[in-house]
């Protein structure tokens, strides 16, 4: 079956996984597909971080990301650090690269388990080019969706200073970033 875009990334279900009032990231399925592979999807028994990931492909629409899964954490992370964005292997990665009104993906790569030495899944070959407003819509739309259950959510409750701190500064960055792309 061939599919209707070179890139597709859409969140297939998004969830607290304890409940609104203390969750500070959400987590859930992700729908991604590179011309006719598609790397993860709904009922794989995959669960990532949500927000986590949208906040990591949020920054790509202003920079180019080099996949390096050795020393970054990937732009679809699993969820298990928190709002630090770090201490899981688990992760998607690929490298991304603008260049004259288009964004080059390649160097796709899933990571599967704490052990990145037999739990990596590489897709040799598998690269695309795109228009840079056709990858920023979709960046955008996933953010906007992984934005909107925080947004009809409780009000947090973190006791912690420094969670407190991080939480806030994360969501400013979010949302620094998701304003400035959603009307260029």
């Amino acid at each position: 079956m061939k599919l209707s875009n070179p890139f597709t990334i859409k969140i297939e279900n998004q969830r607290w996984l304890c409940d609104d009032e203390h969750d500070l990231c959400s987590h859930g399925e992700i729908f991604l597909s590179v011309l006719d592979t598609i790397i993860t999807q709904s009922s794989v028994n995959e669960e990532w971080g949500i927000s986590e990931s949208a906040l990591a492909l949020l920054r790509t629409l202003e920079n180019d990301y080099c996949c390096e899964p050795e020393h970054d954490e990937g732009l679809i992370l699993h969820g298990c650090g928190a709002i630090l964005m770090m201490g899981c292997p688990i992760s998607i990665h690929w490298s991304v690269k603008h260049l004259d009104g288009h964004v080059t993906l390649s160097d796709f790569v899933k990571i599967t388990t704490t052990n990145p030495d037999t739990g990596s899944i590489y897709y040799p070959g598998l690269e695309v080019k795109i228009g840079s407003i056709d990858y920023k819509n979709q960046i955008v739309s996933f953010a906007l969706q992984a934005k909107e259950l925080f947004d009809h959510s409780k009000e947090k409750r973190i006791s912690d200073d420094y969670d407190k701190e991080l939480y806030e500064e994360f969501w400013t960055e979010y949302n620094q970033l998701l304003i400035r792309n959603m009307n260029l």
